[in-house]
């Protein structure tokens, strides 16, 4: 099969009647480099698929794109020439793949004219996959209204290991999201703990947005060739292959045939019929679905882990929270409703709750960006109330101090002080998990209602990894980290700082 580098490279210079050399000077690379390209010992990055990209988009804008078209074996229509985004992302995909062995194989003598021969994009290994995945967002990422799709069974091992391209996969899934495009993605439940839990923490910054929505299979199903399946409707669809058992190889193809396309759409379908949502979405709403779902974790005295950006929570005394109450314009009826609840969550009630050991792990980040707000939205208290619960700096403080004078006057509370982050480069999230129970995430700003959003799941496997996930966590922390009296001095001395 053909290196990508020397196939499509050395195809688009023949087509424009580029040497090496005049390559070289156009980019400002040294004319070694594009030699390694071409006989296939340097890979082409991302920076200079771009680079190529834009240099053979501006070569041919004034011929309206027709040596491109021919390269990339398509007629371009009148209105997909005036459109150079997709251009670019058709030209970028083609760069940055592998294209079928061109040379007639035995077998096509015997096959009938009117089988149809598909185009297809061979990647190959972890890094063609990484590559392959880059390729089908670049394509997707500037459309509106799709619907995406992802099945996988696989490891998640080429994943996780480059952290650039973890960073770049997050951002870009963003921007498709930002684009009003809708991700359906189902999470495998039968893999290890902490392959869950890694998973859903790079997943959670994104499900938090609300339209890239999350599902599990409840039957156990762990094939010897695993398959992943990400397609984007009427656009392109990405198969991968793995099997531990007969090969360590990965391969990856990428189709824009309509009949592939459309028998994905089909399998899928199927898949995603067997499924079930994973979580629970929630808004600012007043129903009291939130409420109740967080409400269990004060149930029974399974332990609790708690990540936040301060303990204000629990173990405050009732007329300060109704202090904190009045400092919202509420309705007067609104307020005995929402006094009711904030009473559960006050010293007098949770005192005579049976043994509860609650851990606490307080981000610093949050804490320090807490402490320089005139106004904080407190926001586990406005998801459970249904509206933005908003209190003054002075008031934050004073809810503060006494839930660290409550909190370091009981028992069964740990807490934690950290400068490190669960979510991988998103530190202002919010989770609490209560093992075998339930497990919750607030994407919520402090200082804004816009976009609220949190998610809370029972699925017993999530709930477990993500629970383990936390101890774990705590547990990597020396013990000066969990101290009470150098916890609340750390805390004080960020209080005057700030």
């Amino acid at each position: 099969m053909a290196n990508a580098s020397l196939y499509h490279l050395d195809q688009i210079l023949g087509e424009f009647r580029l040497s090496g050399k005049q390559l070289a000077e156009y980019l400002n690379v040294d004319y070694s480099l594009v030699s390694k390209w071409r006989n296939g010992k340097r890979r082409l990055n991302s920076e200079y698929i771009e680079k190529l990209t834009r240099l053979f988009l501006d070569l041919d804008a004034k011929y309206g794109y027709n040596r491109i078209g021919k390269v990339l074996n398509k007629m371009l229509t009148e209105e997909e020439k005036q459109n150079d985004a997709y251009i670019y992302s058709l030209l970028k995909f083609w760069l940055s793949s592998t294209s079928p062995d061109t040379k007639e194989h035995a077998a096509e003598r015997f096959i009938p004219h009117n089988v149809q021969k598909q185009f297809y994009y061979i990647f190959q290994g972890s890094q063609g996959r990484r590559d392959a995945i880059n390729t089908f967002l670049d394509c997707v990422i500037s459309n509106q209204g799709l619907n995406l799709w992802l099945f996988s069974q696989e490891d998640n091992k080429w994943f996780s290991e480059d952290e650039n391209f973890l960073k770049e996969w997050q951002d870009k899934n963003f921007q498709v999201l930002k684009n009003r495009n809708t991700i359906h993605v189902i999470h495998p439940v039968e893999r290890r703990f902490k392959q869950i839990a890694q998973s859903m923490y790079w997943w959670i910054p994104m499900h938090l947005k609300g339209n890239a929505l999350a599902y599990y299979l409840p039957k156990y199903w762990d094939p010897e060739i695993k398959i992943t399946i990400f397609l984007a409707e009427n656009q392109l669809v990405l198969f991968g292959v793995t099997s531990e058992k007969f090969t360590k190889k990965n391969m990856t193809y990428l189709f824009t045939n309509s009949e592939v396309l459309k028998n994905a759409k089909d399998v899928l379908t199927e898949i995603f019929r067997q499924s079930t949502r994973m979580f629970e979405q929630y808004a600012l709403e007043s129903n009291g679905r939130f409420f109740s779902a967080f409400h269990r974790i004060v149930e029974n005295g399974n332990p609790v882990y708690y990540f936040s950006g301060a303990p204000i929570l629990f173990m405050v005394p009732q007329d300060c929270l109704i202090e904190a109450l009045s400092d919202n314009s509420f309705a007067e009826e609104d307020k005995k409703a929402y006094t009711e609840i904030l009473f559960q969550f006050s010293f007098e009630c949770m005192q005579n709750v049976p043994y509860l050991p609650i851990t606490y792990v307080i981000q610093v980040k949050q804490l320090e960006a807490l402490l320089k707000l005139d106004r904080v939205m407190m926001r586990f208290l406005s998801h459970c109330i249904g509206k933005p619960f908003y209190v003054s700096q002075k008031m934050f403080r004073k809810l503060l101090l006494h839930s660290l004078e409550a909190l370091f006057s009981v028992d069964n509370f740990t807490i934690l002080l950290t400068d490190q982050s669960m979510f991988y480069s998103y530190e202002n999230i919010a989770l609490f998990v209560k093992e075998k129970e339930v497990a919750g995430f607030i994407g919520t700003d402090y200082e804004t209602e816009v976009g609220a959003r949190a998610l809370t799941t029972q699925e017993d496997s999530v709930v477990s990894s993500i629970y383990y996930s936390c101890q774990a966590f705590v547990e990597s922390h020396r013990m000066e980290h969990m101290d009470k009296e150098n916890v609340r001095a750390k805390i004080l001395a960020m209080m005057e700082q700030a």
